[in-house]
């Protein structure tokens, strides 16, 4: 009988610590689940604050063009005045030096790669990256020329806002900005002043106003900006073949798999 007790309790004890068990796996599954979903939660915060930061000076080169561009013309920072005190400040120079100098920085980009100063990318990623911003930046300029129609200060076209030279000249300048520079801040600088003088240059031609130049800079830069946020980097994983022998209750065989 005394047997028969102690089987009966060591069963009810084996029934509570599968219980307990059970209990703790619970516990730990809702705890995992909660853990998880709080770190989920920072990291949407932490690229929402990114992105906001990323956005800050794209916005506002574009938010002060348009102002610029609504200002009424007898106003000090209007677009007319601002075109009348740079033209009589340069006395009529021209130069053809914004159709190259927009190009500068993603050539200097491109050089430090192939010379082997090493950047954030590898040759093919920059090359992509460069594409997609291009084309994002082109589709946009294009769209708004033929939306707007605003005309040139030198009265040849319609197609002022925005300048397309400027949005180039940016692109450029963020694509070398944001390959190198954790290699020198200076190579940034550079960047950016060739973009500045770019725009500057297209105001001065009498090509654009103030305001076309000021929301193509946003445009250039906001362009670069959004193709490295949603950049992937596949191209950069070299292609390879993994054969793994794999056995089945029935048999065996191998598994295959492919990275390209």
């Amino acid at each position: 009988m005394s047997r028969l007790w102690c089987i009966f309790l060591i069963l009810i004890f084996s029934k509570s610590l599968h219980s307990q068990n059970q209990i703790f796996s619970y516990t730990n599954i809702v705890t995992d689940s909660l853990s998880d979903f709080v770190n989920t939660r920072q990291y949407m915060v932490k690229d929402s604050h990114s992105l906001s930061k990323l956005a800050i000076l794209p916005v506002s080169l574009i938010t002060a063009g348009i102002i610029v561009e609504s200002l009424p013309p007898n106003t000090i920072f209007s677009k007319e005045r601002i075109q009348e005190h740079v033209q009589d400040q340069m006395n009529g120079y021209r130069t053809s030096a914004d159709n190259y100098l927009q190009f500068v920085p993603m050539a200097s980009m491109f050089g430090f790669n192939l010379a082997g100063m090493k950047g954030r990318s590898d040759l093919k990623n920059e090359f992509i990256l460069a594409a997609k911003s291009e084309l994002l930046m082109t589709a946009i300029v294009t769209s708004m020329k033929y939306v707007i129609h605003d005309t040139r200060p030198d009265g040849s076209s319609d197609n002022s806002m925005p300048s397309g030279h400027t949005a180039q000249a940016f692109v450029s300048a963020t694509l070398l900005d944001m390959e190198y520079r954790e290699t020198s801040p200076w190579i940034s600088i550079c960047g950016y002043l060739c973009a500045s003088a770019t725009g500057f240059l297209r105001v001065a031609n009498n090509r654009h106003w103030a305001s076309d130049v000021l929301v193509g800079a946003g445009i250039g830069i906001a362009s670069v900006r959004v193709v490295y946020a949603t950049h992937r980097y596949r191209w950069s994983k070299k292609p390879g073949i993994v054969l793994i022998p794999t056995i089945y209750q029935n048999g065996g065989g191998v598994a295959f798999a492919m990275r390209f």
